[in-house]
């Protein structure tokens, strides 16, 4: 059995067929939004669009003041995007390597003088 056509005749305009009709003593105008509807809408859209240009204007002065007060401290300007590396303290450093020292054990010191004369030291020949 194929429930969409049977669907589609229970849901008002669904079918295709005519529009069900009023209740005796609604018009057309008593359930649209009207004018005032419209104008509403296009309000809401005008304060939208006014907002959005304020915030962008308001961005692009932060961006540009604070541009001028790195070239006023003698510091080359930021810009977003831009990759810079991360500059942290040592307590911070401390904290990393104890953290990965905690969940990978320690790390392996390797000496940084081989000898010649052990032979599991030197590398193989290529």
């Amino acid at each position: 059995m194929n429930l969409l056509p049977v669907l589609s005749s229970v849901s008002p305009g669904g079918g295709g067929g005519d529009a069900p009709e009023l209740r005796p003593g609604l018009n057309e105008q008593d359930i649209t939004p009207g004018i005032e509807g419209f104008l509403f809408t296009a309000l809401v859209v005008v304060l939208l669009i006014v907002v959005v240009r304020d915030l962008a204007k308001r961005t692009r002065r932060m961006k540009y003041r604070a541009e001028l007060e790195d070239e006023a401290a003698g510091q080359e300007p930021e810009f977003p995007g831009e990759i810079t590396e991360a500059e942290i303290s040592a307590a911070q450093q401390r904290s990393r390597v104890a953290a990965a020292e905690a969940r990978f054990g320690p790390t392996p010191v390797a000496d940084p003088t081989p000898t010649d004369t052990d032979p599991e030291q030197t590398p193989p020949p290529r």
